[in-house]
């Protein structure tokens, strides 16, 4: 069974993270739940304003079940305000900030490498003689870079502008690609405020941070390009890995409920009711995972279902035909989506 959990981080560096990102959940919902700063929504999904209350997120924070899509979203939701304070100051996202560094500075990263072959293999094949790309949450642009420089190797002939926003006045300030366009501020602002338009846009793991993906996806198509395209990654509620784990035990990747970082579980199912209302079609939803099984192995002691229980205890080949069903079948734990504009 191939070791691909210890690219992305260490099991004790996974452990340490995910410890502290609970200690900073309840330390920010202790200060906050006197203050008003926390508010009920309707279902960022489907829109509907009816819910069941499932299990809290550590004995706090409120988790619902939407009554017409069956999807799950924090509820009561953390005010931007909370969410300003949360990712400025919490613990947990300097120290996820070393691990993502450090993974951007290897000259190979399976993950990262594989984003980029994706998204290069799609431009290429957009039938214009010049495409825009626009990254939401871009940092200091290294993935941009990256892009840049496997366009240059590929020989692709077509011009493209590649350009980045980021809330994070820091990353931007370190970029040192003057090829790249990057923008400081929140991905709403920039494109209400932008004078263009784009052919993509494209984030990973954004969506589920936010309060409402809805109205973001409402002011990006309004800025693609007819025809354009939005490309997203963003944890798979109903893969494997997710379904045998509760939220409010340890784990090594953060799972879909994790406030007031992730507030939004999207899954395979819910992907294309959300997509229809924000006005696209569904070109592909992918689930292209590596790590599910191995992940599983690595908290069997928290699985809450027999199946999951019986993969963990199969010989190495049996496990790595597991997961390529899990990759083919939509079950692995993160998801690739690409939403065409209608």
């Amino acid at each position: 069974m191939g070791k691909h959990f210890s690219e992305s981080r260490t099991r004790e560096e996974a452990v340490a993270i995910h410890r502290q990102r609970v200690e900073d959940a309840i330390e920010y919902f202790d200060k906050y739940k006197d203050t008003g700063e926390f508010f009920i929504r309707e279902c960022p999904f489907c829109g509907y304003d009816e819910y069941e209350e499932e299990e809290k997120f550590q004995g706090r924070y409120g988790v619902a079940r939407c009554k017409r899509c069956n999807s799950l979203f924090v509820n009561p939701c953390p005010s931007q305000t909370v969410l300003n304070d949360y990712y400025a100051h919490a613990k947990c996202n300097s120290m996820l900030e070393k691990i993502y560094t450090k993974r951007d500075r290897k000259a190979k990263s399976e993950i990262l490498d594989s984003r980029v072959t994706f998204l290069a293999d799609f431009i290429d094949k957009i039938h214009k003689p010049e495409v825009s790309l626009l990254e939401l949450g871009c940092s200091n642009g290294s993935f941009l870079r990256k892009i840049r420089r496997h366009l240059e190797q590929s020989n692709v002939s077509k011009k493209v502008r590649l350009i980045g926003v980021d809330t994070n006045p820091e990353a931007i300030a370190g970029n040192s690609d003057s090829s790249l366009e990057l923008h400081y501020g929140t991905a709403e602002d920039f494109l209400a405020n932008y004078e263009g338009s784009f052919d993509i846009i494209w984030h990973t793991e954004l969506i589920e941070h936010i309060i409402s993906p809805y109205n973001l996806f409402v002011i990006a198509r309004n800025k693609l390009c007819r025809g354009g395209y939005i490309i997203f990654t963003t944890p798979n509620e109903y893969a494997l890995e997710s379904r045998s784990l509760s939220y409010n035990v340890p784990r090594m990747l953060a799972c879909s409920i994790l406030p007031p970082m992730h507030l939004n579980a999207f899954s395979t199912l819910n992907i294309t009711t959300f997509a229809t209302r924000c006005g696209f079609g569904v070109v592909s939803i992918e689930t292209p995972g590596k790590m599910d099984v191995e992940m599983l192995e690595m908290q069997k002691e928290n699985l809450n279902n027999d199946l999951a229980k019986r993969i963990v205890s199969l010989a190495d080949g049996d496990k790595e035909l597991v997961q390529e069903i899990l990759a083919a079948t939509g079950a692995s734990s993160h998801m690739r989506c690409v939403l065409k504009k209608l």
